[in-house]
């Protein structure tokens, strides 16, 4: 090679390497620009809370779905769109009329749902709540006085020593499950009192307990009521020695109010006298103040040591609900998240799918609610956990991962009246694909764009006002993570529900042994007249030859 080539190659390489050393340093700049630029910071590495779910209230007028010719449309809403894995059911022993319905083991309702999200791939927890509507005859429940005015209270009776019958009551439980189990549901939470507080406000304008009341529970037990706490217990014990480890568990109060100082003053009782009794409290959002800073007194009081579930809230809100949401998992550390009513009325806006009837060709529609429900429950799963954000932008943003840190999920809620720019740092990641839903609107059910596809973009994202977007980053699993092994258990006390199979079989051997009989029958019939009929034939026959043989001999 010549010395004036060697030269200009070695000049080359020092022009190619100060090329390089350019393009490094400015695509570090880039790198440092855009680190700068970003206003939503997530840290995948900093966890909280797992999550168990998302689902609603599955009750009154619900068999208006279970019954309707649309009705695997509307269960292809909910199990396959919203992808809800959470049921909650009433407790129907002895409420009325509706209590034909539980003897018959839920048959239409209850069942029809809790198989729909079997056969979509759901396996569904199943919570029981009790209004305690129950019969007014029943043993262990009584109206009481209250005060010196006569008013009273619907509670437990007291028996012939003056102790209230919370025995009885847990018996009653028992009895309730049962039902759930012999139709084929299982259960995993009981609730012994739907919004325990609120029950004793039942009343009329004389100051007594309404017709339609609820039972009442309170914090404490004197003259007048029974005590929350003992009837939890009660029911707890009760559980654990019909059920054993298959025994249902039972949420702390099921309050109305999401405020710290009610939860504590029911929950405070039980927790000294059998803090292991439940792990798991359920609360509703009504009457309280809903703001950041009260949730987040609630989860320093309870988040610690127990699960938190909130467990019913509507309005039409949409945006505002999910901004709602979003706060109940950033401060409050909740676990799950269910609407109120799944299915209703139409044109009452409390639920996620409305139906017009009780006729098999009634109209459904979704509700803009049901959307907001699925910016979060179609792509956070069960055993997703809750990572940290550090968040400069005008919006609300709550984001959550997969357990092998697979997927990631954030849902942004720009509840303003501007548009919002958010610049994400993910970290170190390496994101494999993307995928994003928005909502749009805030003033009405019919001025919504309810699922609009858009797309992730590292460079920044812009949300438009009142909308929220969830944004789906798939990257490589953790190679370290190990899935938890898990027993399956079958549970002996619920009845395999027969899908028709058994009876068809059934019914087909009774008609072909049915068949057989007839067709014995027939043949022994005809054996019987055949032989007859040869017998009087060859009767017949001998008589004429007797006669012939007479005349022959006369004859000769």
């Amino acid at each position: 090679m010549k010395k004036g080539k060697v030269i200009y190659l070695k000049h080359m390489s020092r022009v190619l390497a100060a090329v390089l050393a350019v393009a490094l340093s400015v695509s570090c700049m880039s790198c440092f620009a855009f680190a700068e630029d970003a206003n939503v910071t997530i840290d995948m590495d900093t966890t909280y809370q797992t999550i168990d779910g998302f689902g609603a209230s599955y009750t009154w007028y619900s068999d208006w779905l279970t019954t309707n010719v649309n009705a695997e449309q509307g269960y292809d809403w909910i199990f396959n769109d919203a992808e809800f894995n959470i049921l909650r059911f009433r407790d129907l022993n002895h409420v009325g009329e509706e209590y034909g319905q539980a003897l018959l083991g839920y048959p239409t309702t209850y069942s029809g749902y809790y198989q729909a999200a079997v056969e979509r791939g759901i396996d569904p927890i199943v919570l029981v709540t009790s209004w305690g509507q129950y019969d007014r005859d029943l043993d262990f429940v009584a109206f009481t006085e209250l005060d010196d005015e006569g008013h009273t209270y619907y509670t437990l009776a007291k028996d012939e020593n003056g102790e209230y019958m919370y025995d009885e009551l847990a018996d009653f439980c028992v009895q309730s499950i049962q039902y759930f189990f012999d139709a084929g549901i299982p259960v995993d939470y009981f609730s012994i009192s739907n919004e325990t507080e609120l029950q004793g406000l039942h009343i009329d304008e004389q100051g007594n307990a309404r017709a339609e009341a609820g039972f009442y529970f309170g914090p404490d037990e004197n003259e007048y009521h029974c005590a929350y706490w003992k009837a939890h217990l009660a029911v707890y014990e009760a559980f654990q020695e019909a059920f054993g480890e298959f025994a249902p568990k039972i949420t702390g109060a099921e309050v109305m109010a999401d405020t710290a100082s009610i939860m504590k003053e029911y929950l405070d009782p039980l927790i000294e006298a059998d803090p292991d009794s439940f792990d798991t409290i359920a609360h509703h959002l009504y009457g309280s103040a809903n703001t950041p800073q009260s949730y987040a007194e609630v989860g320093e009081m309870f988040s610690d040591d127990y699960k938190l579930w909130q467990t019913e809230w509507y309005l039409n809100e949409y945006i505002n609900h999910a901004e709602k949401m979003a706060n109940e998992f950033i401060y409050e550390n909740v676990n799950a998240y269910l609407y109120w009513n799944g299915v209703w009325v139409m044109d009452v806006g409390n639920c996620l799918i409305e139906i017009s009837g009780a006729d098999a060709d009634a109209s459904i529609q979704r509700n803009g609610n049901h959307y907001i429900m699925m910016h979060f429950s179609k792509y956070v799963k069960n055993g997703y956990q809750r990572v940290d954000v550090q968040n400069d932008s005008n919006s609300t943003v709550v984001a959550f991962k997969a357990p092998d840190s697979s997927r990631l999920v954030i849902v942004a809620v720009n509840n303003t009246q501007e548009a919002d720019n958010l610049v994400f740092d993910l970290g170190d990641v390496e994101i494999t694909s993307t995928l994003g839903h928005r909502t749009i609107g805030n003033e009405n059910r019919f001025k919504y764009e309810y699922w609009l596809d858009t797309e992730y973009s590292e460079d920044g994202v812009e949300l438009p006002a009142q909308s929220v977007t969830t944004y789906v980053i798939d990257m490589p699993a953790d190679p370290d993570y190990v899935a938890p092994v898990v027993e399956e258990k079958v549970n002996p006390f619920v009845k395999t529900p027969s899908d028709g199979s058994d009876t068809t079989t059934t019914i087909i051997i009774i008609a072909a042994a049915a068949v057989v009989v007839v067709v014995l029958v027939v043949v022994i019939i005809a054996v019987s007249a055949s032989k007859k009929k040869k017998k009087a034939v060859a009767s017949q026959g001998d008589s004429g030859s007797d006669q012939g043989t007479d005349a022959s001999a006369e004859q000769s």
